[in-house]
């Protein structure tokens, strides 16, 4: 126990000690936020001098889209009148409102009048925002499946279990950026095993009184928990700062962090041990964190077919899922099983990195 104490506090001071390592994942994240963070909240707001837009809405007054239509943020912009839909075309046909919003036969629609202006695009930007981001997200997050795969249906607002909050774009920002931070924290894992096993550090090490579970044990327990606490620098950030919304099951999110962690401890640990040289080791790593980010809509909301059924199987893609899921109310089973998978893989991945440092050791 004293030799995997002495080797966690020497591995957890070397990460700290390390500008590379504090700067990359603490500084970079954060300034990235900053700069992309206040593009997307409410940080800035669009000054407009126009008077709100007139619109016909043939929906229910007092449902999920009234209420969204009616809010302070879409007000502004849109002045709306709920009436049946044959007012609704006498509206539009003799020019008093610039576009109708019409819920019928669970879809959702926007009719608007040939040539129409800047107004009625604003109309149908809004509409569009509703169906995608607040319905389709929140049917995604409750059943536990793909956005891509709800954003292909005629999505019946009326059943949209919304909730107290609908996520915004800052939300889905922040959950993106924690994940992709805290894949790349396994780099700290990567460093310190490269000095710690391999070289002339190695060999030194091979010479000291240490058992391998201690060395080995003792370095895993110091880059998982400098990783952690450097991704939670990034979580209370965004909470504070932004606002972001990160639910009332705290726990679920944070074990869902944590095995994020150790995944890509372990993920990076293994091509270390794998390959011996810490520069190929960390180039295929950012290579493949970069390749899973993106096949998860990470970077751009790319729908991929029938990949999407393989995709979904990605670490940050497992994240994802738990995390909204724990947030906006998800699937339990399909949280469960995504959970688990991610500790799965990290375990496994573990041991393919101990056999291999077993035998580098020898």
């Amino acid at each position: 126990m004293r030799a995997f104490t002495a080797t966690f506090r020497a591995g957890f001071l070397y990460l700290w000690r390390n500008p590379t390592s504090v700067a990359i994942l603490i500084v970079f994240p954060i300034v990235i936020i900053l700069i992309l963070g206040n593009a997307l909240s409410s940080y800035i707001e669009v000054n407009t001098s126009l008077d709100p837009a007139p619109v016909a809405v043939v929906a229910d007054p007092d449902g999920p889209l009234a209420s969204y239509l009616k809010s302070e943020d879409i007000s502004r912009f849109l002045a709306s009148e709920f009436t049946d839909e044959a007012h609704a075309r006498e509206l539009l046909a003799d020019g008093d409102v610039v576009a109708v919003i019409l819920e019928k036969g669970g879809g959702l629609s926007v009719l608007r009048t040939p040539g129409g202006g800047t107004p009625t695009d604003l109309t149908l930007s809004i509409v569009d925002s509703y169906r995608q981001i607040g319905a389709a997200a929140a049917i995604a997050a409750v059943h536990g499946r793909n956005i891509n795969e709800i954003l292909a249906l005629d999505v019946n607002v009326k059943d949209v279990p919304l909730g107290k909050r609908v996520p915004t774009a800052t939300d889905y920002y922040a959950v993106t950026m924690l994940v992709m931070i805290l894949l790349y924290t396994g780099l700290n894992g990567q460093e310190l095993f490269g000095k710690s096993v391999l070289g002339e550090t190695g060999s030194r090490v091979r010479l000291a009184p240490v058992s391998q579970p201690a060395l080995i044990g003792g370095l895993l327990a110091a880059s998982t928990v400098t990783s952690f606490l450097q991704g939670m620098v990034t979580f209370v950030f965004t909470a504070a700062v932004y606002g972001v919304y990160w639910g009332e099951r705290i726990p679920l999110v944070l074990l869902t962090l944590f095995a994020l962690v150790l995944f890509s401890q372990s993920l990076c640990i293994f091509f270390t041990m794998l390959f011996r040289a810490p520069g190929t080791a960390s180039a295929l790593t950012q290579g493949l964190i970069w390749t899973t980010t993106f096949v998860s809509k990470g970077y751009a909301k790319i729908n991929f077919g029938e990949a999407d059924k393989i995709f979904a199987y990605a670490p940050n893609a497992l994240a994802h899922t738990v995390i909204f899921g724990a947030i906006y109310g998800g699937a339990e089973s399909t949280m469960i099983f995504d959970l688990a998978l991610l500790f799965g893989l990290g375990a496994l991945l573990f041991t393919g990195a101990f056999l291999l440092g077993r035998r580098r050791l020898a």
